[in-house]
């Protein structure tokens, strides 16, 4: 660790012992704002013609009235003057308005004048060269590693890497990123340009890049100035309501996924030719319309689009295969984005150009399973990037004709390379079906249980309606530094996804209901009778003592509800308080709870059994029709 890592290091320790810091991500957030600023100062300094404004970076804040009372009005905003000062001449005023409403959407947390001072004078004298946009990596790498929402900002280094070098773009072709993230793709472009000088770079590169996340166009744009690329085409938006007619040569993304989405965004969308709500479609959808007659483009996406085949994306998949040339596709292996998400992805590539007959198939596997200890590395991709440009078969790859895919009617775009089918399964049909058979008959028989409960209690009467606010209040959990995290430990440690880690200590112990407060699974609910640790991340329930109710009752009418579907926020989805207190509920009598609590923990222990079952018969089942398909297609073309 060099020495400005561990400047930068000390000045994550200093802000997050500030009471408005709540964890890596925020105190990432606030020192990018400053070190956006402070850039810019530098660079101020290294203009002779105004030498005159030149005075120490920390004074600059110390007319500032950072921390007025009302702090319901606490952006950034509030350092205007800064930026006054920092940006005096006319050419300057499309950047000071660009940088301004970066700022503007980024709330200005540090509650206290003192670790302000002492973090602008660590910070004062940080030298803006190549070993600081390394550091400045090294932390958005630990901020992933210590938050599970900021994994939506940010792809493995040696994925991005291995994306761009078979790509190849070319300085003078134009890049576009829709969903721009930390910028890592721009940035391992410009890497690709090492034979011309930087002063060269910055003026004949053209990138874009766009992302709806003041967070993400934060740290993005930063990142790419401190790898010395200019930021003026990066804006802060919803690329996909962008309808102007502009193309591109090059474009690489990894797109966002999910189809969570308001009414009123869906109509917006709707207006504008998105037939489809997830975001992995429309992403794509925007890929292939702003990709320029032979251009390039690659794009990691979630597995699910590849088999997704509802109307809308079926037109879309036909046009992606008849009007441009989807050329490859490279598996990845389960687990990349560990720590913060478990879902399977793959790369599109493909050309607005001639169209090929077949596509190019990669797997890359791993021999053990991707986690904290086995991560994706460089040499993992070394195969893949030699064999891209020969499209060959191999252990690893094969040629899938693209006519083949269009005689079906589902348009699957999801794989199976020919030699990992194995001809010699022992794979029982009838001991599979029977084993699913009593499976389904114990739940049936739980079913029914269930529904003659439900009868006995319709002749009885619930209370009147009552709200969330006046059942219960709410507690916050204890922050907790991720290096008390450990893999195991006494007492479980619930983050706003569920259960993070383990520790040693514990902040609650009885019955306690833990609800997710940040993160996409925001809203979450758990109910232990265990010790347990409660972060910042997520809360606790207090029941009103007045109000007889069973807290593991109140767990399941509280999944019920989908308060997820509350959330607010793009980056870094949270759930409040507010907006759920007012949610009416009526309760049954004390031991109709215990008794329906009871029921339900029964049910969803069968029904997950139920389903694990299905699951794996369904996938023993496609194993065996996929041998026998290609087994006869084998034979039948030899």
């Amino acid at each position: 660790m060099n020495n400005i890592e561990i400047k930068l290091n000390k000045s994550i320790d200093i802000i997050r012992k500030d009471t408005g810091i709540n964890n890596t991500m925020d105190a990432m957030e606030q020192i990018s704002a400053i070190l956006l600023l402070q850039y810019f100062y530098n660079v101020i300094l290294a203009d002779s013609n105004k030498e005159k404004y030149i005075v120490k970076f920390r004074n600059l804040f110390h007319n500032v009235d950072c921390f007025n009372k009302n702090k319901n009005d606490t952006d950034f905003s509030k350092f205007k003057n800064v930026l006054e000062i920092l940006f005096i001449n006319e050419e300057d005023y499309y950047l000071k308005n660009k940088i301004e409403s970066f700022l503007n959407n980024i709330s200005f947390k540090i509650r206290s004048a003192k670790i302000l001072d002492i973090l602008l004078s660590n910070m004062e004298d940080i030298v803006f060269n190549e070993q600081l946009a390394d550091a400045y990596d090294s932390l958005l790498v630990k901020m992933i590693n210590e938050s599970s929402s900021a994994g939506a900002f940010y792809s493995p280094k040696v994925l991005i890497s291995a994306i761009v070098k078979v790509v190849k773009p070319s300085i003078e072709q134009s890049l576009y990123d829709p969903a721009l993230g930390t910028g890592r793709f721009i940035i391992e472009a410009k890497k690709n340009f090492a034979k011309y000088t930087s002063d060269n770079i910055q003026k004949l590169m053209r990138v874009y890049g766009q992302d709806i996340s003041p967070f993400a166009c934060l740290v993005g744009s930063l990142n790419l100035l401190l790898n010395g690329i200019d930021i003026e085409n990066i804006l802060l938006g919803d690329s996909l309501l962008d309808d102007n007619d502009v193309k591109y040569d090059i474009i690489l993304s990894a797109v966002p996924f999910g189809s969570k989405m308001s009414d009123l965004e869906k109509d917006k969308y709707n207006r504008i030719g998105y037939t489809s709500y997830s975001l992995e479609t429309m992403f794509l959808k925007l890929s292939m319309k702003k990709l320029k007659i032979n251009g390039k483009s690659a794009l990691i996406v979630p597995d699910g689009l590849l088999f997704n085949c509802s109307n809308q994306f079926l037109n879309l998949k036909r046009e992606l295969l008849t009007d441009f040339n989807l050329h490859s596709i490279l598996s990845l292996p389960a687990g990349i984005l560990y720590p913060y998400m478990g879902i399977k992805l793959s790369v599109l590539f493909f050309d607005n150009g001639k169209i090929g007959n077949d596509i190019w198939f990669y797997e890359l596997s791993k021999d053990k399973p991707l986690n904290k200890q086995n991560q994706i590395i460089e040499q993992d991709f070394v195969e893949f990037i030699e064999l891209f440009p020969k499209r060959v078969k191999s252990l690893n790859s094969c040629l899938i004709k693209k006519q083949d895919i269009l005689n079906k009617k589902d348009l699957n775009l999801k794989f199976v390379l020919p030699n990992k089918i194995d001809k010699k399964s022992s794979f029982k049909i009838s001991d599979e079906i029977s084993l699913l058979k009593e499976k389904k008959e114990e739940f049936d028989i739980l079913v029914s249980e269930f529904t003659n409960l439900i009868k006995e209690n319709k002749k009885l009467n619930f209370g009147d309606k009552i709200t969330l606010g006046e059942l219960f209040t709410i507690k916050s959990g204890k922050p907790l530094k991720s290096d008390k995290i450990k893999k195991e430990g006494k007492y479980p440690v619930y983050g706003g996804n569920g259960i993070r880690g383990y520790c040693d200590e514990y902040t609650h112990k009885g019955e306690n209901i833990i609800v997710g407060r940040v993160g996409a699974y925001c809203g979450n609910i758990h109910f232990t009778r265990e010790p347990i640790w409660i972060t910042t991340n997520s809360f606790s329930i207090n029941v009103n003592s007045s109000i007889k109710v069973h807290l593991a009752y109140l767990a399941h009418i509280l999944r019920s509800l989908d308060l997820n579907s509350k959330a607010r926020g793009t980056g870094q989805p949270a759930i409040s308080y507010s907006k759920i207190k007012d949610i009416e509920i009526s309760l049954p009598s004390f031991e109709q709870q215990k008794e329906l609590s009871s029921w339900f923990d029964e049910i969803q222990v069968q029904n997950i059994n139920l389903l694990n079952s299905i699951e794996l018969q369904t996938n023993k089942l496609n194993y065996l029709s996929k041998y026998s398909i290609v087994t006869n297609c084998i034979q039948n073309n030899s």
